[in-house]
């Protein structure tokens, strides 16, 4: 499996990023900043509830309307994207895509993790301190609302303890 190299992808945020220099904007932010319907499907508290939600079997009624609504707008939005890009911009939005798409498949998980910190200073204004932490560590790092659990998908061992130290544990 670590053999396999990704080629041809074209990941929407990246791409989104490169060109508007916007971060962390969920799909329909990006359908609606081009002008593109938003998928209505959506259900903005899944990951909230279940971090692990797309690998929930069988798939639900929802999340194969979901999926086949954002799977629906893509082309357009691919299209959108090229128009008007210089090939310096693509150069940079490729090889961030396959970047992204390389470290997110090696990625593991650690769940049930808890805040033992003043949780407002761990998320910070309007979630800055999470955002500069998931840059800092190169992961990704979701909470459960319910059960206020943070759950973390990260590569390095090192990085997993810099969140730990940040939510607390050490």
């Amino acid at each position: 499996c670590n053999s396999i190299e990704v080629k041809s992808v074209h990941d929407t945020s990246c791409f989104h990023h490169t060109l508007t220099f916007q971060e962390d904007k969920n799909l329909n932010d990006v359908l609606s900043y081009y002008g593109i319907k938003t998928n209505t499907s959506r259900d903005k508290s899944a990951y909230a509830r279940n971090p692990e939600f797309w690998a929930t079997r069988p798939l639900t009624k929802d999340m194969i309307s979901w999926a086949t609504g954002d799977v629906d707008r893509l082309l357009s939005l691919y299209e959108k994207q090229n128009r008007n890009i210089s090939e310096s911009q693509r150069k940079v939005a490729v090889a961030k895509s396959k970047k992204f798409a390389t470290e997110v498949r090696s990625m593991k998980l650690e769940s049930g993790l808890r805040c033992k910190k003043n949780i407002g200073s761990f998320i910070g204004r309007g979630g800055s301190n999470i955002r500069s932490l998931q840059r800092r560590t190169d992961t990704l790092i979701y909470s459960c609302r319910e059960t206020d659990e943070w759950f973390v998908y990260y590569s390095q061992p090192s990085s997993l303890q810099q969140v730990k130290r940040a939510l607390g544990y050490y």
